[in-house]
């Protein structure tokens, strides 16, 4: 091995690496079965004589390995995998047992039960406090063992099935929840839009100019400047201390006339309470739509959560489907709230990241296009029918007052309802009763489901019974029977009574040929019978005034997969009709996508019918294909409207840069009613937040819009600015580790501070963070590059990476003679922790290492065998990744 010094040191570093190798690590060690444990009279022998082979270097005592890659006693973080389904990381401590050469685990009575076994069935291991060392797993619980692989990290146990406890599929031990730390928080959207051309300018008003004489504006334009401008504007501010989440949302809005508006949708305090599956609410919220419909309210509500259920016991999200002719905005309304707002490019859109409040209450979905058309169509959202296992609850108590949107007034639902003479339009603002809501559900045998609820107020009640029950082959159904009583008071008359019964049907099933019928419902009201919504505007009718209450109503949700070859299609329907009228309003959405080759190919229809006399239907066809291997695609798009008016788009979009952050899209088109059209757009998702860019521009009109999203975290280690936040975060903490990214995570990389916040983490689920370790550099490393958070709803949960910032060292190391350490001897930092193994000529490989520091070398298990390296690094500007230097050890 003498010709070795001759050669460079990246040769002599692969080498090292594997002699090191040959030998084996004790952290990475392999452990056997216990039935395949060598004896210690077994233990192999070495001989040394052929590491010395040619050279003069002495070797270290190597007695260390005479058991193959030893488990040393010692305390290792480890995955856990029990009967193959992967529990979580655990910090283990691993202890020698007599007659065994490797290090066995310590399992705790209350690590067993934390991974779902069932110790109170075992007298072995009622018998033991929770932190006490099972002393024999097998005879604790018969035909239990395990097994630890080092090199993975991983300990896998098998437990018989009949010791588990019994649990559904996806549950999650709700004392593993994190409630996370005291920290406030910032969320926002801002969209600004400038619009232009001739389309915009302002329309003839015979005192404009009169009041411009008046208004000390500086900044007002011209009554006949073609300019305006919108701003649309979300918060959502919060605080956390401890169990408790308060939140407060606001959202400020600016039409093309100037008016401002600003809404306060909802402010309320809330927390878990994980015993009974609830969550109790102060302030603004709504109650759940499953039963009665949703309402808005200001009050007290305890109700159980769904999401804290496993996840084969929840139901769905409402998913908004719709077509964009040009860069448009898109706003969502529920219970005349804005609660969503966004641009779209060119073509059929899918929302399905709605946080809708409330359970139950249909959508206003308003597509705006960029020369200022609107299309506006309801969006069924309705509970699927309730179905509870045996034994289970779900419950919902509510005391409050009914909360109208500000400025609600008469006429603010299209749909339908209240008909107005034009001498009322001036009056006092609508009811807001108080009201008591409550709601129970109960799983019995049968696969059969009760449940009721009652409404009680001043001036209306109602009580409501239902069953439902799993067909099994044959779907899902419920039915239930709503009874109500409203007292409207009549100006100089006596107050007038209105009594009725409301009848509903749902129906939902997922068949084997790939037809999902999402929800399937039929509604029956009397001409008496009136919803409480209803009857709260009923109330301070004028005598020649009338509310046209519904009077049945038929909603259908429909997808069917055609095979591998066909594609899909998906149908929803809505048609309701109401008492005093003769017209209904209708609403259908159809949609096809498939694809053939490269093409995907798809085809969306939607028509509106309403009441109001209003008419509406669209369709779209569209394929899209992919450009070669540059992540750019293609779409074209041809759309016709019922006016027979045709636009076509092309329309070539794609992204770039790391993680596909920065993402862009360019359309040309031409339309019968505006001539050739264009449109650019780009969006880039930074770790402070997304910024939104784009214009339009055709014959009569401009539009350019500019948009950001982001949020910021306050918590004790500074302000934290971040990517929208979404409901439930996570906060990492790299320390000295700026510009670190995560896996899956767009964007997302730590401050200055070594700070992220991990967005729109699942509630009472596992997630995992993973750093992105290719972005820690030369002079940093992590301990535990993943990790793993169960929140609970709305928490800010702490996920700290232990981290080390030093440098890579290629040291040669002599004694006091000059003579090389012995091969094999260990090298330790002074606090104990291994850093490396000294191979042939002295050398060896170390991490972590400070500027200056020093080294404790240990070649035997006698005090004489060590001795001390002191080092201390020359300062460089631009140091390499891996530093060589020669020490003595004294």
């Amino acid at each position: 091995m003498g010709y070795i010094s001759s050669l460079g040191a990246p040769f002599r570093l692969s080498l090292c690496a594997a002699a090191i190798g040959m030998l084996g690590t004790p952290a990475f060690a392999q452990k056997s079965p216990p039935e395949q444990l060598p004896e210690k009279s077994a233990a192999s022998v070495f001989n040394e004589d052929f590491l010395n082979y040619g050279a003069t270097q002495k070797s270290a005592d190597l007695s260390l390995f005479a058991f193959g890659n030893r488990v040393l006693p010692g305390r290792y973080t480890v995955r856990v995998s029990l009967n193959e389904r992967d529990v979580g990381k655990v910090e283990i401590q691993f202890d020698d047992k007599p007659g065994k050469s490797d290090a066995e685990p310590c399992l705790t009575r209350h690590m067993l039960d934390d991974w779902g076994v069932n110790v109170l069935a075992f007298p072995a291991l009622t018998a033991l406090s929770d932190d006490a060392c099972v002393a024999d797993l097998g005879a604790a619980i018969p035909d239990a063992s395990f097994g630890y692989d080092g090199v993975k990290l991983l300990l896998t146990l098998s437990i018989p099935q009949a010791a588990l406890k019994r649990s559904a599929r996806g549950a999650v031990d709700p004392g593993k929840w994190d409630t996370g730390i005291t920290a406030g928080m910032l969320d926002y959207q801002v969209n600004f839009s400038r619009y232009g051309g001739d389309t915009y300018r302002r329309s003839s008003d015979p005192f404009a100019q009169t009041r411009s004489l008046f208004d000390n504006n500086p900044f007002d334009r011209p009554p006949n400047d073609p300019r305006r401008d919108t701003l649309y504007a979300g918060l959502r501010a919060g605080f956390n201390h401890r169990e408790w989440r308060f939140r407060h949302f606001s959202t400020y809005s600016r039409g093309t006339d100037g008016r401002a508006r600003w809404q306060a949708v909802e402010t309320y305090a809330q927390r878990d309470f994980p015993a009974i599956n609830g969550r109790l609410l102060i302030g603004d919220g709504s109650t759940p739509g499953n039963f009665f419909d949703s309402l808005p309210f200001r009050g007290v509500q305890l109700a159980s959560d769904e999401a804290m259920l496993p996840d084969s016991q929840q139901g769905y999200a409402p998913t908004i489907r719709g077509i964009a002719q040009t860069n448009a905005r898109v706003t969502v309304r529920q219970n005349g709230y804005v609660i969503y707002s966004t641009f779209v490019a060119p073509g059929a859109f899918v929302i399905d990241d709605l946080n809708a409040n409330g359970s139950g209450s249909d959508l206003e979905v308003v597509v705006t296009e960029a020369d200022g058309r609107e299309s506006r169509y309801l969006q069924s959202f309705s509970a699927v029918p309730t179905l509870l296992r045996e034994g289970a609850w779900r419950y919902s108590a509510t005391v409050g007052k009914y909360r109208r949107a500000s400025g609600q007034g008469r006429g603010y639902n299209s749909w339908g309802g209240l008909s107005q003479w034009p001498w009322t339009q001036s009056r006092q603002p609508l009811a807001e009763p108080a009201f008591l809501q409550g709601s129970l559900a109960h799983g019995l045998g049968g696969d059969y489901t009760l449940y009721g609820g009652l409404i009680v107020s001043g001036r209306y009640q109602s009580v409501l019974a239902g069953v439902g029950k799993n067909l099994r082959a044959f779907g899902a159904i419920s039915a239930d029977l709503t009874a109500a009583r409203a007292t409207v008071p009549m100006p100089l008359l006596v107050d007038k009574s209105y009594n009725g019964q409301s009848l509903r049907f749902l129906y939902s099933k997922a068949f084997e040929v790939g037809t999902n019928v999402r929800v399937a419902g039929y509604r029956y009201s009397t001409g008496g019978y009136r919803t409480f919504q209803e009857a709260a505007d009923m109330q301070g009718l004028l005598p020649l005034e009338r509310l046209n209450n519904r009077r049945s109503e038929l909603r259908l949700e429909l997808s069917q997969q055609l095979g591998d070859k066909w594609g899909s299609v998906f149908v929803s329907a809505r048609q309701q009709s109401y008492w005093g009228a003769r017209d209904k309003d209708r609403a259908v959405q159809f949609g096809w996508s498939g694809s053939y080759k490269q093409f995907r190919l798809g085809v969306n229809y939607n028509r509106g019918v309403y009441q109001d006399s209003r008419r509406s239907s669209q369709i779209m066809f569209t394929v899209n294909m992919p450009l070669g291997a540059s992540g750019l695609s293609a779409q074209y798009a041809v759309t016709q409207e019922r006016n027979g008016r045709t636009s076509q788009q092309a329309n070539v979009f794609g992204s770039a840069l790391d993680d596909s952050r920065l993402s862009y899209s360019v359309t040309a088109g031409h339309d019968d009613g505006q001539g050739s059209t264009g449109a650019v757009s780009a969006n880039y998702l930074s770790p402070v937040g997304r910024f939104d860019l784009g214009h339009s521009q055709g014959a009569g009109y401009r539009q350019t819009t500019v948009g950001m999203a982001g949020g910021l975290v306050v918590h004790a280690g500074g302000v934290t600015l971040s990517q929208t936040l979404g409901e439930t975060i996570g906060l990492a903490r790299l320390p000295k580790a700026p510009g670190v990214g995560f896996e899956s995570m767009s964007g997302v990389a730590t401050d200055w501070a070594g700070n992220a916040v991990i967005p729109n983490l699942n509630p009472y689920r596992i997630n995992r963070v993973a750093v992105r370790t290719q972005d820690l550099g030369d002079t940093l490393d992590v301990k535990n590059a993943a990790t793993e958070m169960i929140p609970t709803r709305g928490a800010v949960v702490l996920a700290a990476f232990e981290t080390s910032v030093g440098y890579r060292l290629m040291l040669t190391l002599a004694d006091r003679k000059g003579e090389p350490l012995p091969f094999g001897a260990r090298i330790e930092s002074d606090t104990g922790v291994e850093m490396g193994i000294v191979g042939s000529e002295g050398q060896a490989f170390v991490t972590g290492a400070g500027q200056s520091g020093r080294f404790i070398v240990r070649w035997g298990q006698r005090t004489v065998d060590q001795c001390t390296v002191t080092y201390s690094l020359p300062e460089a500007e631009s140091p390499p990744p891996i530093r060589e230097m020669t020490a003595s050890c004294e």
